[in-house]
């Protein structure tokens, strides 16, 4: 009975949002859009030693997205991020990460990720598969992506998405093998932000 009521629960979700969505596209959105540098967050965790997790993530990221809400299976993005923005709330082992064996910002400050296709499972659910670029090594990259909500923000009285992106990816694959035996080499992602109509300034952002 109870996995009943949550499978027609999660259907009457799904369903109110293809509605919204049916909604805005009949308005004029944009198709172009840019992440919001201020409501976006790249973070990562690894295990440490088996006796905790670390988190961290970067600072300095940078992406666009062209998606049409009438066509969403059209759609493409790109990412770049800094590599010597990351940030793991010490910074003794941020320095010690931007060095050689880990990021090596001083030769590849940035990585990047190209989509080269998107199949959306239902309006609010896509697969994203793409090229994502580390230590200057390109491999192929499959992340998880749900759009929370689109819509005007009440603040700007502008378009909104906001979405969350999940995926893994295994750091070893790309050469960066330090301390293997002890930290994860398998590191799970997880991209949270909004994304807002791409202007030709970006003084107006989201709140």
């Amino acid at each position: 009975m109870k996995n009943t009521i949550a499978k027609n629960s999660i259907k009457a979700v799904l369903f109110g949002s293809a509605i919204a969505m049916t909604t805005l596209a009949s308005a004029a959105l944009p198709t172009q859009w840019q992440l919001d540098d201020a409501h976006t967050r790249v973070g990562f965790s690894v295990n440490h030693l088996g006796f905790s997790t670390t988190m961290g993530h970067f600072n300095d990221v940078k992406g666009m997205v062209n998606y049409n809400i009438k066509a969403p299976n059209k759609a493409n993005m790109n990412f770049t991020i800094v590599t010597d923005s990351i940030d793991t709330n010490w910074d003794a082992r941020d320095a010690h990460l931007k060095k050689d064996e880990f990021f090596n910002v001083a030769k590849y400050p940035t990585m990047t990720f190209k989509s080269t296709n998107i199949t959306f499972k239902n309006p609010q659910q896509a697969t994203v598969t793409g090229d994502f670029t580390l230590l200057g090594q390109t491999k192929p990259l499959t992340i998880d992506v749900t759009l929370n909500k689109i819509a005007n923000s009440p603040m700007t009285k502008e378009p909104v998405i906001g979405f969350r992106a999940t995926g893994i990816i295994d750091r070893a694959a790309y050469g960066m093998t330090a301390f293997a035996s002890g930290i994860t080499t398998e590191v799970p992602i997880q991209i949270d932000g909004e994304l807002v109509e791409k202007k030709a300034t970006t003084k107006n952002k989201a709140k």
